[in-house]
């Protein structure tokens, strides 16, 4: 698929989303690289080829329920996919397929081209127990990472590294198995990350990114009044107002254009039509 073709398979998905979510009182924000693709440059950033929306948690367990009730467009997350490797969703054209540059990836067998939809949780108060908590749970994560089946644990973009790894990780494997399987690091982690109500907690984030200086927000940013419609490639979709406020702590000069060389995607994948 061209770029092209995928950002437009994209916004029919995030227009799904939106009108899902508007349908049952849900907000949401375009975020990340999406939200510095609406401020400079009112749509995708040229060399993007994905979409990224975060909503509260509780908004977004909500959505997740609405979307696995639907058959348009197949939602992929721990709630409906055994062995999801992701620590959030992903709302795939099933139209689309993905095929991964990784060797022992343990994509899901119905990606395609996708908007990713990240839950923002609670957190709690003071960088020192923010950073503990981080640790926490992505200690949990990596443990439910390395007990996917079919060597997980040995991905990598090398063939021979990944055979490698496979060997030599795989005490490592063994002895989490011997605890539980990739099902039961999964529970685990999803309750200790929602471990701080959302709506109780003064800041928020995603548990991963909570030891990063941006990766903690007020949790008022995402307060029901503080949304609004923006246009996004032509499309009328929802941001949080204080937009400006983000992009500045995550990115800093965000309206400053990267190098040349700098103006590619990173993604690890090949999408094609089915």
């Amino acid at each position: 698929m061209t770029l092209q073709q995928i950002q437009e398979c994209e916004l029919n998905i995030l227009s799904y989303i939106d009108g899902i979510c508007r349908s049952h009182g849900l907000r949401y924000s375009i975020f990340y690289g999406s939200l510095i693709g609406l401020e400079r440059h009112h749509g995708f950033i040229p060399w993007d080829d994905d979409i990224d929306i975060v909503l509260a948690r509780p908004d977004y367990d909500r959505l997740i329920k609405l979307l696995a009730g639907q058959s348009d467009y197949p939602v992929l997350s721990f709630e409906t996919r055994a062995h999801y490797r992701y620590a959030f969703a992903k709302v795939v054209d099933p139209a689309t397929t993905m095929v991964s540059h990784q060797v022992y990836g343990a994509e899901d067998p119905l990606m395609g081209v996708f908007v990713d939809i990240f839950a923002l949780d609670g957190a709690p108060a003071g960088r020192v127990a923010q950073y503990r908590f981080h640790d926490e749970c992505e200690k949990l994560r990596e443990n439910m990472m390395d007990t996917l089946p079919n060597g997980t644990y040995a991905r990598s973009f090398s063939r021979w590294k990944a055979y490698v790894k496979r060997v030599i990780r795989y005490p490592h494997y063994r002895s989490l198995m011997a605890q539980g399987d990739d099902n039961y690091w999964r529970q685990r982690y999803v309750k200790t990350m929602t471990r701080y109500s959302f709506d109780k907690a003064s800041e928020c984030g995603r548990p991963e990114y909570l030891n990063e200086d941006w990766g903690v927000f007020p949790v008022a940013w995402f307060s029901s009044d503080e949304f609004e419609d923006v246009n996004f490639a032509g499309r009328t979709v929802m941001a949080i107002k204080a937009r400006k406020e983000f992009l500045t702590l995550r990115f800093g000069d965000y309206m400053k254009m990267p190098p040349a060389s700098a103006r590619v995607t990173n993604h690890p994948y090949t999408f094609y039509f089915k």
